[in-house]
């Protein structure tokens, strides 16, 4: 979900199960409503033996959610690209430098809806889990791309999904920088980018695999 200048980010175009199609600008792909992919990867953590994952706040800037609460990183796949060469988008948007054999995949979500770039925005998604116990502060932000992070119990974040008014999230303002902060405040569902299905599924899979059990799947 990163954004780029029009006509200038070029993605392959697929099928819906993912064959090959063509090559074409991204704001295209989206205007023509074409299925193409992208890279999920959720990190997660253990904080004083909790369970937590690290979600990243969308700068205001963005064209789609932007302020929103999202998964630690994501973004499209340019043209060629397989999806372990996602792995960019960590380093990218969050200096973390994990090495692919890192990454524990949990399948292909496969997504339509619109997200604010064209009228439908039909996406292929590999999705990862990654361990990274540092601590917020070590992360370096894109600040075009990212405008803090936060740690975020699982199970507090399960139970906001099941019905909870709020939760209260500890984070850091400009990670890596000069003038980086501390952050708390109280977010609801409407805090998070919308798709509640696959929240829940994705924090489940985050609590199984820190719990060393399985299946791992979306």
């Amino acid at each position: 979900m990163t954004d780029s200048a029009p006509g200038v980010e070029q993605l392959d175009v697929v099928d819906e199960v993912g064959r090959y199609l063509r090559t074409a600008p991204r704001d295209e792909v989206h205007e023509r409503g074409e299925w193409h992919r992208v890279f999920h990867c959720q990190i997660v953590t253990l904080r004083n033996g909790v369970p937590t994952a690290v979600l990243q706040r969308r700068t205001r800037s963005k064209a789609a959610f932007p302020g929103l609460l999202d998964i630690s990183a994501a973004g499209h796949l340019a043209a060629g690209e397989t999806p372990l060469d996602g792995v960019r988008e960590l380093e990218e948007e969050l200096g973390v430098r994990p090495a692919s054999a890192d990454l524990v995949p949990l399948g292909v979500r496969r997504l339509a809806d619109d997200s604010g770039e064209g009228t439908l925005n039909c996406e292929l998604t590999s999705v990862y889990l990654l361990r990274d116990d540092r601590p917020l502060t070590d992360y370096v932000l894109a600040r075009d791309e990212v405008d803090a992070v936060f740690d975020v119990p699982i199970a507090d974040l399960l139970a906001l999904f099941e019905g909870g008014p709020s939760i209260t999230l500890h984070g850091v303002t400009s990670a890596g920088h000069a003038d980086a902060g501390e952050a708390t405040f109280e977010a609801t569902l409407d805090d998070l980018v919308p798709s509640s299905e696959y929240w829940v599924v994705l924090m489940v899979m985050a609590q199984r695999f820190l719990a060393g059990e399985g299946p791992l799947a979306v």
